[in-house]
């Protein structure tokens, strides 16, 4: 069951991409910013049903789900603390004029789980371009830098639709699962 899920996020994701990415004129998303950091950031607390350890195993299977490689990404697993940190990553994708998709690199973001009794909160942060050396996404913002291109605007929204995607499927993946009965 947990391929079947895995297999049905990927078409997902890849429908995400090869439609919605196709238009180099996306609109420009509004990305969460925190003021203190001025650094895009993704965050919520969620109330869901659980004490901090079945929420936090919960949480452990959905990064399981999620990533790939799970063990590449996660960084700390605490139970004792109901915390998972990890550093995620996506491929960018640049649609030229003759609609011939390249790879236009690989964005890096750390995310973090926290879990306590009856809710759980996410983080997603820190998103930069791997390159020679990073580049904050943050950058990509701002009209008036002079390194500014428009289909930033469209990067901007490949990362936005991947993380809204992800906080879909995280908030699914922490409720409790339904048990059917084979009752024949």
């Amino acid at each position: 069951m947990n391929s079947m899920k895995r297999i049905f996020s990927s078409v997902l994701l890849f429908l995400i991409t090869g439609t919605g990415f196709a238009q180099t004129t996306q609109p420009s998303p509004q990305m969460p910013v925190d003021p203190e950091s001025k650094m895009i950031m993704y965050r919520d607390v969620v109330s869901q049903e659980g004490n901090k350890d079945v929420l936090y195993d919960r949480g452990a299977e959905w990064v399981r789900a999620y990533y790939l490689n799970p063990g590449s990404v996660t960084k700390v697993q605490d139970r004792v603390n109901g915390k998972i940190e990890g550093t995620g990553r996506m491929r960018l994708f640049f649609d030229n004029t003759e609609n011939v998709r390249t790879d236009a690199g690989m964005i890096y973001y750390d995310f973090r789980l926290e879990f306590k009794p009856d809710k759980f909160r996410y983080t997603l942060t820190n998103f930069s371009l791997k390159g020679a050396s990073r580049v904050p996404l943050e950058k990509w913002m701002n009209k008036n830098d002079p390194s500014y291109n428009p289909q930033m605007e469209n990067y901007l929204y490949q990362v936005d639709t991947t993380m809204q995607h992800l906080i879909v499927t995280l908030k699914e993946g922490m409720k409790p699962k339904v048990i059917k009965k084979d009752e024949w």
